[in-house]
């Protein structure tokens, strides 16, 4: 190779290549007659297979050779010959291209005389050759020889669709069948004669198309790339809408003159056409992104917040509008340039010009990118601060919402915040949804939407912690008879009023926190969320256990609805303990008045008012079901309070046991409305709850023993099963414990 680089500089080398073979065989003889000298001292006792091998040395017959250096000689001498072949083959293989070379410039020398055919020939055999050199000087003449023949046919055709008025739009022309067939004939010949050395690949476009597109691309830029009405950076969807309207108008004509001429290279006519039409576009997004950037850099320099704003509206609304540009190509016309054969599928799909302006020509990310997603994420959350949890009624509750339904009882009522902030997640959705580009689409969704609700929660969770200081700076009153005197200060309605203002701010946060889950539950469900989690979880460098991009959120939001759930039954405990608290501290269970007339103790009124006007606010608010959920704990609540405070804290005669169940009817009466202790729905009562049960068996056992048969119980010690036999429910929801208490209850 060596000596190839040494000698032969250019083609015109090849003329003395005769004398350089003669030089050679000259050398090859020198070596040869060394052997010979070398060898000629042996004595006559070598063997007579050394002797065949000298001879054969001399004959140079490469396969005897071979065997006889391969049986006899030494690691030298193999070595030796070895390396003396390789450059024999070396330089024979040099020759053969040289003179390969030599015969294909000649040829390419009269190209006016070849063909098409011909020159996809020559094109084959310059490939074939593997001398780099030699390949690189043909390959730059057969592209000379191409470019020599395209300004013959670009010319031709450009003259021969004036001629036609081509794409004009205010012209009919009449075209003779003999001009169309020359301007389909020219276009197929120039589309081959670049597809010999030059077939194009996105962005780049095809000679034929570029004269074919040129009326277009005039237009184009005399109404958008130049100063006019037309051409405002506020307003890109024109430039966009002026392309559609030109595919949709021309692509039919377009696509008669095309015929097939593309489908022996295995692309697709109208594709190619879109392509070449989109040269214009880019180049003007370009211009626009770049001037942005400008814009944005500078306003950040000045901290300049309105311009900062204005360009980055801008900037927002070109992005939208460039991807529902590419989404409407890709659905209209299917239109993916990757596509170069018909025998497979293409390797990737389009990304649009939102791609080709997010990555531009290298693997980094354009700083169109990062001034989009910081602009998103500013102008979302302006509009997070101010009017979603900035609003006066962020945390109210909406209940209108959804008030046409046909089973409004049924429906979770949001706070207006809640509303808010799943409308502008959604919205913030239609932003990136049409780019068709996974990773921008999760950078989207892990920048902004799931920050915004991280953000909410943390505003729910500041919310949630005022209720609970204002929940605990309430002090717990004592109810033992004599130790607290009842607060005469406050009347009913303003604790009524007090006690519905945090209530309404415990439902607000329960209903933002069940409404937020619920559309996260349906967004994990949606394909667009689908496949994003699909795709970041083949690219996570460690395994991923959730189920969901939005797994995490979910986890954190549902744990702070399980911790504000148990509040109501604190906040019902503190309410029922001060709406009875007159009630149990005035109360006197040992009655022996005989003329005494049982009538509901006037100190239950504090009560019947109270707890019924809240669970009135939480029937409006909730859901059934989850009302139901409430009422239950509320039960609880109201019947372990009762027990505890009135029935397991004091002695009862008979007089007064029957006060006491006067007492306990009157609030039932009142509480089974709003605690469903009914049985008008099937699926949501509380009738079978077991705190509830225990008062009325408790009550029951009350009543059925005199204080004769108690005193005998109590003083021989009888075991509880017996006394339960006494009863048809066995008192089942009562311990061996407090049957026993209860006995002492009876005086």
């Amino acid at each position: 190779m060596d000596y190839i680089n040494a000698h032969f500089v250019s083609l015109g080398d090849l003329d003395d290549v005769d004398d350089h073979i003669t030089r050679l065989n000259d050398r090859l003889a020198q070596i040869q007659n060394i052997i010979k000298e070398k060898t000629s001292g042996v004595p006559d006792s070598v063997p007579e297979s050394t002797s065949r091998l000298l001879e054969q040395l001399e004959a140079s017959d490469p396969t005897q050779l071979r065997e006889l250096v391969s049986e006899h000689g030494t690691e030298g001498v193999k070595e030796r010959l070895q390396k003396l072949w390789d450059e024999k083959s070396s330089i024979e293989t040099s020759q053969e291209a040289l003179v390969s070379g030599a015969e294909l410039e000649k040829s390419l020398d009269n190209a006016s005389a070849l063909g098409l055919d011909d020159l996809k020939v020559y094109a084959d055999r310059v490939a074939e050759i593997d001398q780099f050199d030699i390949k690189e000087l043909l390959e730059a003449k057969l592209l000379q020889v191409i470019l020599q023949r395209k300004e013959t046919l670009v010319p031709k055709l450009d003259g021969l669709l004036s001629e036609i008025k081509w794409l004009s739009p205010k012209e009919q022309v009449s075209v003779p069948s003999s001009t169309m067939k020359e301007i389909t004939g020219t276009l197929a010949e120039l589309v081959d004669l670049q597809a010999i050395s030059d077939t194009p690949h996105y962005p780049d476009v095809w000679w034929a198309l570029e004269i074919l597109v040129k009326p277009f691309v005039v237009r184009f830029n005399y109404h958008f790339s130049q100063a006019s009405e037309t051409n405002r950076m506020s307003r890109p969807e024109w430039a966009l809408n002026y392309v559609e309207k030109f595919f949709a108008d021309y692509i039919p004509s377009i696509e008669l003159v095309l015929g097939d001429t593309f489908l022996k290279h295995g692309r697709i006519g109208v594709f190619e056409v879109i392509t070449a039409a989109l040269v214009p576009v880019r180049e003007k997004i370009s211009g626009m992104t770049q001037s942005l950037n400008s814009h944005i850099e500078k306003a950040n320099e000045e901290d300049d917040l309105v311009a900062l704003e204005k360009y980055g509206r801008v900037l927002s609304h070109l992005i939208f509008e460039m991807a529902s540009f590419d989404q409407r190509l890709r659905n209209n016309y299917k239109y993916n340039p990757h596509v170069e054969s018909f025998e497979s599928a293409p390797e990737r799909k389009w990304l649009g010009l939102t791609g080709d302006t997010f990555m531009g020509s290298s693997s980094k990310d354009s700083p169109v990118v990062t001034n989009w997603l910081n602009l998103e994420l500013q102008l979302a959350k302006k509009r997070f601060d101010s009017d979603i949890i900035g609003a006066a009624d962020a945390f109210s509750i909406d209940y209108e919402f959804d008030a046409s339904s046909a089973n409004p009882h049924n429906v979770l009522k949001p706070s207006y915040s809640a509303y808010a902030l799943v409308k502008l997640f959604d919205n913030l959705t239609t932003h990136f949804k049409t780019l068709s580009i996974v990773k921008y689409q999760l950078k989207y969704v892990s920048n902004i939407q799931l920050t915004f609700l991280d953000e909410y929660l943390k505003a729910l969770e500041n919310t949630f912690k005022a209720f609970n200081e204002s929940l605990s700076s309430k002090l717990i009153a004592n109810f033992l008879p004599g130790t607290t005197k009842p607060d005469t200060t406050t009347t009913t309605p303003v604790v009524v009023n007090n006690g519905l203002k945090g209530l309404e701010m415990l439902t607000g946060i329960y209903c933002s926190l069940k409404f937020v889950i619920q559309h996260m539950e349906q967004w994990s469900g949606e394909l667009l969320f689908v496949q994003l989690w699909n795709f970041y979880k083949t690219i996570a460098t460690n395994k991923v256990k959730d189920d969901s991009i939005f797994s995490s959120s979910l986890d954190e939001y549902n744990a702070m609805l399980k911790r504000v759930f148990s509040k109501y039954e604190e906040f019902f405990k503190k309410e029922i303990r001060a709406a009875l608290k007159q009630f149990v501290n005035s109360g006197v269970w040992v009655i022996d008045d005989e003329s005494h007339k049982n009538q509901p103790s006037p100190q239950l009124s504090n009560f019947i008012t109270i707890v019924p006007a809240y669970m009135s606010f939480l029937r409006r608010a909730l859901p059934e079901a989850d009302y139901f959920l409430v009422t239950s704990k509320v039960c609880d609540s109201f019947a372990r309070i009762f027990q505890e405070y009135v029935v397991t804290n004091n002695q009862f005669n008979a007089n007064g046991v029957e006060q006491l169940k006067t007492d306990f009817d009157c609030l039932v009466s009142h509480l089974s409305g709003p605690l469903l202790l009914n049985s008008e729905h099937p699926l949501f009562t509380n009738l079978s709850n077991r705190n509830y049960k225990k008062v009325l068996q408790s009550l029951e056992m009350l009543s059925t023993l005199d204080v004769s048969t108690a005193k005998t119980l109590r003083g021989n010690a009888v075991d509880p099963s017996h006394i339960r036999e006494r009863f048809e429910n066995r008192l089942d929801c009562l311990t061996d414990r407090e049957i026993n208490d209860l006995l002492f209850r009876i005086v």
